[in-house]
């Protein structure tokens, strides 16, 4: 029996991290920067870690190597490094940085950045370990041999892949994989064994075949056939499947036509049908796990990595459907997670945002109201459509498949209690993780409204005291009451023809100084200065 205390403590690796500089300590050769790190939208998942400058210059040099050569990190200085004026404004910049690198979804998601920000949770060689659990693996099943390690060609911090073949079998090479559990495992030892023989069994022309998969107490391997074409997003970035992850995929992605798209579609979403109704949850679209297999009739496009749910894994797009709040579901995540891959085939972007108005104009009318339909706010408020919608849609032309190959995938009554089970835990922890965005959501709106609210109040006092001032400056500038004057003395006739007396000039008035206004005052949070317009901006 699996111990599911030790999955608890298992971090899911797609929530974001978020990281503030909120001091600094002088060492006498150098300075330490302390950060405070924050993990998704639970308050309570906070800590502390120290950097020196060169450990960030380190980080630097390693997302520089892999073309990110546009990031803001601040130049080295060789004198005058200590000095505490120098130190603040580094610090800034540092923040500056630190803030550009986790905005990019797939820059802050790689090991380099989670070590350097959370080095407690991602210290251990997840590759070594990979490679002992495989080496173990083919140890125990001779016939299998391994070509080469395909090193981070996936996203997936604690998932490796070997490419091998099979001796006794005329299979053509695989592709093997190993995957540790992930925090939202719930099956038994027995259970999952069990589940695990059964993707072998699992048929459909638009499904990829398993072809051995094992599973012990840290994970499973699973292999499959090794595709050249790779996968969608592989199509897309115009890349080979064997190259490492950021060099595929940091450059431009192109589009496909209307036909294509409307082609994949269809294959796709019977695909998910199936699924959905044998009872078996997927999950886990994305361009990534659609494979590609070129033929002479067109391209064939395939889903992939069904062990993902049963491994208790997130979604690549977990934070979106957490942040969407629409998404209750296994079924709702297939729903969303084709509305995000017919996004990206018809554009050749990745959505970063949980919906948009703003679909491209470029895009054909018949995909623009599918897409408004699953990834619009009004899709989010009055809900999104189902997977027997979608493929009743005329866009979605059926498409006669070439392969021959019939559906098969069935689930003993044991099967189907154990998923049911594993798919309550998954539908309560996304509801709890909705819970925990909305309370934060709800956090941000009160203090945004009380800063409103002072900003009134402070607005209101600069107007009394300037009336007060305007005041007492008038008391200062009257002269005192003048005595009681003695009669004056008769004027002496003016002389004849004399000119008037010219008028003594009057003394030119000082304009009274600007007084202070809420836009001069300044705050300072978290080791940032704010004035009270930013906050009303925001």
């Amino acid at each position: 029996m699996f111990d599911e205390s030790s999955a608890l403590s298992i971090i899911d690796d797609t929530k974001p991290l978020t990281a503030i500089i909120t001091d600094t300590e002088n060492n006498g050769s150098y300075i330490l920067y302390e950060i405070k790190v924050h993990r998704g939208s639970n308050s309570d998942h906070t800590w502390t870690v120290q950097h020196r400058y060169s450990d960030f210059a380190v980080l630097n040099s390693t997302l520089q190597s892999w073309g990110l050569t546009d990031l803001p990190f601040p130049k080295k200085k060789l004198f005058g490094n200590l000095d505490r004026g120098f130190v603040e404004d580094r610090k800034k910049a540092l923040q500056v940085y630190l803030d550009v690198v986790l905005q990019n979804t797939l820059v802050s998601n790689t090991l380099e950045v989670k070590k350097f920000l959370d080095p407690s949770h991602y210290d251990d060689n997840f590759e070594e370990e990979a490679l002992r659990q495989t080496s173990m693996l083919l140890r125990a099943e001779p016939h299998w041999k391994m070509i080469e390690p395909l090193k981070n060609i996936g996203h997936r911090i604690k998932r490796s892949f070997f490419l091998v073949n099979c001796e006794t079998e005329v299979v053509g090479k695989q592709i093997l994989s190993w995957t540790e559990i992930g925090p939202y495992y719930s099956f038994s030892g027995k259970e999952m064994s069990s589940l695990t023989k059964l993707l072998t069994t699992i048929q459909h022309p638009y499904i990829t075949p398993v072809t051995m998969a094992s599973f012990n107490q840290s994970g499973a391997h699973v292999s499959r056939p090794f595709h050249t074409s790779g996968s969608l997003r592989d199509l897309l970035c115009a890349s080979k499947p064997k190259s490492p992850f950021f060099k595929k995929y940091m450059g431009q992605r192109s589009t496909l036509s209307e036909n294509e798209i409307a082609v994949a579609g269809r294959q796709l979403l019977e695909a998910l049908v199936f699924l959905q109704d044998r009872g078996f949850p997927y999950g886990h679209l994305h361009s990534g796990n659609i494979m590609v297999d070129t033929t002479s009739n067109g391209n064939i496009y395939k889903l992939s990595d069904l062990e993902n749910f049963l491994l208790g894994l997130p979604s690549k797009h977990r934070n979106l459907h957490v942040q969407h709040g629409g998404i209750k579901n296994t079924n709702d995540a297939d729903v969303y997670n084709f509305g995000l891959v017919l996004y990206e085939m018809a554009t050749g972007s990745v959505l970063q945002t949980p919906t948009t108005d703003m679909i491209p104009a470029t895009v054909p009318t018949a995909i623009r109201g599918i897409l408004e339909s699953i990834l619009s706010t009004s899709a989010q408020r009055d809900g999104i459509p189902t997977l027997d919608d979608l493929i009743a849609d005329i866009f979605f032309t059926p498409t006669t498949s070439t392969t021959h190959v019939q559906p098969v995938l069935k689930l003993t009554n044991k099967h189907r209690q154990a998923i049911s089970i594993a798919t309550t835990c998954y539908e309560t922890s996304l509801s709890n993780d909705h819970k925990s965005v909305n309370q934060l959501r709800q956090k941000t709106k009160a203090m945004q409204r009380s800063m409103t609210d002072e900003k009134k109040k402070r607005r209101k006092r600069p107007t009394r005291e300037n009336s007060v001032n305007n005041k007492d400056r008038n008391q200062v500038s009257a002269p005192p009451p003048a005595a009681p004057a003695a009669p004056p003395a008769p004027a002496a006739p003016p002389a004849p023809n004399a000119p008037p007396a010219p008028a003594a000039p009057s003394a030119p008035s000082t304009p009274a100084p600007p007084l202070p206004t809420i836009e001069d005052v300044k705050i300072t949070m978290f080791g940032k200065s704010y004035s009270y317009s930013d906050f009303n901006n925001r």
